[in-house]
């Protein structure tokens, strides 16, 4: 989703596996086109795991995905946050 004017940039349809939505999001960053400017990527708590956050990262995408503190420790770093860590 183009966030500017909401329109929609990319589709997949995958099966319900738990994962299949990170998945996809890899993939449509992998086949954009050639020599785009640095992706920003929105997403909800879902997403962050620290594979999909390492991933976007490696692919010099800027994650801007809600922090998942509920029983677990975030993804999500100062980087993204702007606030330090947390000892």
């Amino acid at each position: 989703m183009e966030n500017r004017h909401g329109l929609v940039v990319g589709a997949m349809l995958t099966p319900a596996t738990g994962t299949a939505e990170r998945e996809a999001a890899i993939d449509m960053i992998v086949q954009r086109s050639p020599g785009s400017r640095r992706l920003t990527l929105g997403a909800d708590k879902a997403y962050d795991t620290k594979d999909f956050i390492a991933d976007l990262r490696d692919l010099n995408v800027a994650p801007h995905v809600a922090q998942n503190t509920t029983n677990r420790t975030s993804a999500i770093d100062c980087r993204t946050t702007g606030t330090l860590a947390m000892a």
